[in-house]
């Protein structure tokens, strides 16, 4: 069995004494995602585009070649050669023959069943033309539908007039995503998460901040970002896996 490129990067990372946290820490790839790279479990991922960037960074940061593993990685899923098999021996023995059939009676009895089920199809059609017939003479007239009563209604008072609410003031830090592609995304802000999960192709996002926000990114070419009415643009190319701080009267750090 070839081995898998899971097996190739744990094997690196425990040779070089590094935990999977160490690796989440460093390259900002979620935990889970990258126990199921080492378990070939890949459905775990959110696609085949986030799973070959995150393959490219873990490689990187182990110091391995990322293309070479990502070879492996295409190799694993190659269709393996079917192995060939021993043709079946013939049965030994004198080979059975078919029963003889005495084919006089055989005819006789399907002539004499056909003639019976064609009597008993022609019975069942008279005797379901005269039960429509007879119902159709004995059936009642429809009564007529009474014409529908309208009632009028008296025109509704008029709704009190409402005053317009305080508009808020804006946060500090506010981020404006427009997904153009599949772009996996989790975003913190002030020490809690506000989002994870992949968008729709063409949704846009707003979230707020008063101190800090992070934006993780796995797939930097498939969202355009917006910090406080600037454009940011994308931040990498496809499958890049990119990690954005943004703080207060700061265009953000990006690592």
């Amino acid at each position: 069995m070839l081995p898998t490129v899971g097996d190739l990067l744990r094997a690196e990372r425990e040779r070089q004494n590094l935990t999977v946290k160490d690796i989440e820490k460093a390259t900002s790839i979620r935990a889970i995602y990258i126990q199921a790279i080492e378990d070939g479990k890949y459905d775990v991922l959110p696609g085949e585009v986030y799973l070959k960037g995150f393959i490219r960074n873990y490689a990187s940061f182990l110091g391995l070649n990322p293309q070479q593993a990502l070879d492996v990685y295409r190799e694993s899923l190659a269709p393996q050669p079917p192995q060939p098999t021993q043709p079946a021996a013939p049965a030994s023995g004198p080979s059975a023959m078919p029963p003889k059939v005495e084919a006089g009676r055989e005819e006789e009895k399907s002539g004499s069943l056909g003639r019976w089920l064609i009597i008993l199809v022609v019975l069942a059609v008279i005797a379901g033309a005269a039960w429509a017939v007879f119902n159709h003479i004995n059936q009642p007239p429809a009564p007529q539908p009474k014409p529908p009563q309208v009632k009028v209604q008296p025109p509704p008072a008029p709704a009190p007039a409402k005053t317009a609410a305080p508009v808020p003031a804006a946060r500090p830090i506010v981020v404006v995503a427009k997904y153009t592609a599949d772009c996996w995304t989790r975003v913190t802000a002030d020490g809690r998460e506000l989002y994870e999960g992949i968008p729709r192709v063409g949704e846009t996002f707003t979230w707020n901040a008063d101190q800090t926000m992070t934006v993780h990114l796995g797939n930097a070419a498939g969202v355009d970002l917006t910090y406080n009415g600037q454009p940011q643009g994308r931040l990498g190319g496809d499958g890049d896996v990119i990690s954005k701080t943004f703080t207060a009267n700061t265009t953000g750090t990006q690592r």
